[in-house]
């Protein structure tokens, strides 16, 4: 598609703000203990709030350049997140439930409430996590229209990836030095497999997947620009060792599951190369890089060697407790088929619109099957281990498919127009998403803001990459309105 700008350098202005803010937000939220926490959201919530004033001042610049076919695509982009929001405020307008005390127990009394409408039972936690969720979302979509430049989504990759081998280190620091919680025990550990600056394991094994895809689209696109002097000699083998070392923490935190998608990147990560270098030599375009193989199979031979030396007594014990766990005849107490079920039935009572945002800790125990224990306590759940299942029990089947159509939409129109023009980096930014999409079935990593911020902010760099890419027929993509001309 292909639109005339007015002016086109009233888009430029933007860029390096954008770029940089949500930059900012992908970092801060990930050493704010991921933003975790009531207080941590509403922070997280006023870090992203800049974004929507970005994109308002794009629509207006785009009305005024003339660029009608790019501001219909900002508002059919944008119209998810509004219909979503506006769903939500009508829930947390019409409160289903209260709070109350009853001989000193804390219930939930029912209230008359417009039935038919989308209700929540807990309207202030509604808010919250909306004001959250919907200012990451508006930081990612600042991304596909207000950036002109790939080379600054390529630094921002770079500036995010560097950030997460950091945070890898100084979780790695904290485990060897025996931390008893976050920043050497100065904020108490709210879960015993707390890493980094991350309150639960899998939540830091969701972000530093996100975070080990973005490194290995920068390794692959290096590979496609190789130095004179050779690849060794440029970014390539500093982008081998920092995902490696991302990937590395994953065994060292404990997750199995964190584990089993640094393996599915890892051993994806092989294979493509090895592709590439078959193919290289069929075609004989350039010498193979024998030198460069080399190294990089010593490489991952020498920190495999690390990893099960430094992780050996961590990895003994859970494998112990997975076998354990696989050959049990029945599962002991609540597993979680069983929990699963019962979200799946909360979920079936309020199927259009759901219980509202925010509900699920608090209704889930009337349908919690959990027998008491032998002093009378019944364990309950806030999460449902399942991003997908909780979202269709908080958020109703029509909350739901808004919340996909705000990915679906953007990426089914992008790939429309773009399928033969994703690079490397486009590509393993969106296989990253799409595993972690694919991992929220079974967990809820996206219960954690930073592993929020940095899907939707790596999802929409993927998408402006996309755009940006040239094609071999139009305009060159240093034309000053080809930018525009390419997907905007």
């Amino acid at each position: 598609m292909t639109s005339v700008v007015k002016n086109p350098a009233a888009f430029a202005p933007r860029e390096r703000p954008v770029l940089f803010h949500a930059g900012f937000v992908v970092v801060a939220t990930a050493w704010l203990l991921g933003g975790m926490g009531r207080h941590g959201e509403w922070i997280v919530a006023a870090l992203a709030a800049p974004a929507f004033y970005f994109i308002f001042s794009e629509a207006r610049a785009r009305l005024r350049g003339g660029d009608r076919d790019g501001l219909r695509r900002l508002l059919r982009w944008s119209a998810p997140l509004l219909l979503l929001a506006a769903l939500v405020l009508a829930s947390a307008l019409n409160p289903s439930h209260r709070p109350a005390f009853i001989f000193d127990a804390y219930l939930l009394r029912p209230v008359p409430h417009v039935a038919w409408l989308p209700s929540s039972v807990d309207p202030a936690g509604s808010l919250r996590l909306l004001a959250c969720l919907g200012g990451l979302i508006a930081t990612g979509l600042s991304l596909a229209f207000c950036v002109q430049s790939r080379g600054g989504l390529r630094i921002l990759v770079l500036v995010l990836a560097l950030n997460a081998l950091l945070l890898a280190v100084f979780g790695t620091v904290q485990r060897q030095t025996g931390a008893i919680g976050p920043y050497f025990g100065f904020v108490p550990a709210a879960n015993p497999t707390w890493f980094s600056t991350f309150f639960y394991h899998n939540h830091w094994g969701a972000f530093a997947s996100l975070s080990c895809a973005a490194t290995l689209g920068l390794l692959f696109h290096s590979l496609r620009h190789v130095p004179d002097r050779g690849w060794q000699y440029g970014p390539g083998p500093l982008l081998t060792l920092g995902a490696l070392l991302i990937a590395a923490t994953a065994p060292l935190t404990s997750s199995r599951s964190a584990t089993v998608l640094m393996l599915v990147l890892s051993v994806t990560a092989t294979v493509v190369y090895l592709r590439s270098l078959l193919r290289s030599t069929r075609r004989h375009r350039r010498r193979v890089p024998v030198l460069g193989a080399l190294t990089l199979v010593a490489v991952i031979v020498a920190l495999g060697f690390i990893v099960a030396t430094q992780s050996r007594d961590v990895l003994a014990t859970r494998l112990t407790q997975t076998l354990t766990q696989l050959s049990a005849t029945a599962p002991a107490g609540y597993s979680r088929a069983d929990l699963y079920s019962d979200t799946w039935r909360m979920a079936a009572d309020a199927p259009v619109f759901g219980w509202g945002l925010e509900s699920y800790g608090l209704v889930f125990p009337r349908y919690s099957t959990v027998r008491p224990d032998i002093n009378g306590v019944r364990g309950t759940f806030i999460n449902a281990h399942s991003d997908w299942l909780q979202s269709l029990a908080e958020l109703g089947s029509v909350g739901t498919l808004l919340l996909l159509a705000a990915a679906a939409l953007p990426l089914v129109e992008t790939l429309r127009h773009s399928r033969h023009h994703l690079g490397p980096l486009s590509s393993w930014l969106l296989g990253g998403c799409a595993l972690l999409a694919a991992y929220a079935w079974f967990e809820f990593p996206f219960a954690c803001p930073a592993v929020v911020a940095a899907w939707w902010v790596l999802f929409f760099t993927a998408l402006r990459l996309a755009q940006l890419t040239p094609s071999e027929v139009g305009p060159h993509p240093r034309a000053p309105h080809s930018p525009i001309s390419s997907g905007s």
